[in-house]
């Protein structure tokens, strides 16, 4: 098979260059020394920086994982606030440690992913699936009496579970009555949630 082995410059080069490499250099999306190009403007519904940082370090999320909430909670019929509030306060790590039975986020998040708890008698392990309302959450009976479960179940005073909780400590169980309302959520009573486009305009 017959190999080309001059270099022909091409219309569009300034200088003579091996055909191979010219064509890529022609087919690139940017021009040749110039990296990047402009960035996309941000799109979708946000938060201000101090209220995003905040809840981001109240709930352990990473800026995808508020996006999406953000962008679910703005599809949603009603305050914008108020959905983002649901969607955050029902999720599984975040009931898990409001019904006592771990000492932080981060633990609860540890003890769903090793399949410590049920949902209504099924297998939930994944720290970002919503709990709707009528579910149960139980502690399994073999990881009831396990160190982190069992002090923090000791720790939780009687009385101190939100009004949309019914925990019955006895049990293991966790019952979502309703959906959360914000100001029955103290990590986000005190933090303005305006859910904004990207125009600067409320939702």
């Amino acid at each position: 098979m017959a190999v080309r082995t001059t270099v022909r410059p091409s219309p569009e080069d300034v200088f003579p260059i091996h055909p191979a490499y010219g064509y890529r250099m022609r087919r690139q999306r940017n021009p040749v020394g110039v990296r990047g190009g402009p960035r996309p403007a941000p799109g979708g519904p946000w938060l201000d920086d101090a209220a995003r940082h905040q809840v981001r370090a109240r709930y352990a999320l990473r800026d995808r994982q508020l996006a999406r909430a953000l962008v679910a909670a703005v599809s949603q019929p009603g305050d914008s606030a108020e959905n983002l509030t649901g969607r955050l306060e029902q999720r599984m790590d975040a009931l898990v440690h409001r019904a006592g039975f771990a000492r932080s986020i981060n633990e609860a998040r540890d003890l769903v992913a090793h399949n410590t708890f049920t949902v209504d008698g099924g297998r939930a392990n994944r720290a970002s699936y919503l709990v709707r309302p009528g579910q149960t959450i139980q502690v399994r009976p073999d990881r009831q009496c396990r160190g982190r479960v069992a002090v923090a179940m000791a720790d939780q005073a009687e009385g101190e579970s939100p009004p949309y909780l019914d925990v019955r400590a006895d049990r293991g169980t966790a019952t979502l009555t309703r959906e959360p309302q914000r100001q029955e959520v103290p990590a986000l009573r005190d933090v303005p949630l305006a859910v904004q486009t990207i125009e600067g305009s409320p939702l």
